[in-house]
């Protein structure tokens, strides 16, 4: 199959669009020529698109990616630096929550907004599992009370490093020290076999935690919820986590039930340059 056809009244051989391609399949022959695709190599095409969105004059035609599917960038919308320093630091983790359920539409509408967050090869590999609602969320609590139950009976490392014994009993007195009374639980999972799944199910699970912010709603990532799901598996076979596919990120998810007045201090970071 052809992987691109380039519209010759319109290029300008430039070559941006074969200096763009990560895999170098685009090649420019010669300064100012159109570009030609790399013979037999089509299969390598991670579908990033960088050829087609670098092309100034939009000549360059992806065989794979319809024109129509391309949405364009509007500059004047993107948060300016100072905006977007004011929603890092008014992320918080949220530790209070209304726990009235955020409608389906709400969540689906905030995972949409986080599906260009970047993987590994762009192999986009990423899902995620929501718990909604007390119900389901009693249900998976349980799951993870089952898991320490078992680390505090192994006396393991795990269980006095977390000080999982004193959580086991805070929620036999009724303190929900594990999911803070919160609606909703999402977990991102990653193909365990991908090129980097952990850290693609990390990056998503930061950007859906930035997304919630700037939505309205509270995030906070899970401990004992992502080190159930690494010790055990019982919990991923409950959530319905793909086979496969390991849980490498958990947050909270809900209605925050009060809102930080001011941001906390934090001290600056030990930057070096080589």
């Amino acid at each position: 199959m052809k992987l691109f056809s380039v519209v010759t009244e319109r290029c300008t051989g430039c070559g941006l669009c074969a200096r763009a391609c990560p895999a170098s399949l685009v090649r420019q022959p010669k300064e100012g020529q159109p570009p030609v695709a790399l013979v037999g190599r089509e299969e390598h095409c991670i579908l990033c698109g960088h050829c087609v969105i670098h092309c100034p004059s939009g000549a360059f035609v992806h065989a794979r990616l319809a024109p129509q599917v391309f949405e364009p960038l509007r500059r004047r919308e993107l948060p300016d630096p100072a905006s977007l320093r004011r929603l890092f630091m008014a992320r918080r983790s949220c530790r209070l929550y209304d726990p009235t359920p955020v409608p389906r539409e709400d969540l689906l509408s905030l995972l949409e907004s986080v599906r260009h967050a970047p993987t590994g090869h762009n192999a986009r590999q990423v899902g995620y599992v929501v718990a909604s609602g007390p119900q389901r969320m009693d249900v998976l609590r349980q799951a993870v009370l089952e898991w320490i139950d078992r680390e505090v009976a192994a006396g393991s490392a795990r269980a006095a490093e977390l000080h999982l014994a004193g959580a086991a009993r805070a929620v036999a007195r009724g303190k929900d020290v594990l999911f803070l009374g919160a609606p909703h639980a999402v977990v991102v999972h990653a193909l365990e076999a991908g090129i980097t799944p952990r850290e693609d199910a990390v990056i998503a699970g930061a950007w859906l935690e930035l997304a919630a912010q700037a939505s309205g709603l509270g995030a906070c990532w899970c401990g004992y919820l992502l080190f159930a799901l690494a010790g055990h598996p019982a919990v991923g076979e409950l959530l319905g986590i793909p086979a496969g596919h390991r849980g490498y990120a958990a947050l909270l998810l809900g209605r925050p039930a009060a809102r930080p007045v001011s941001v906390p201090p934090r001290s600056t970071p030990d930057v070096r340059f080589f």
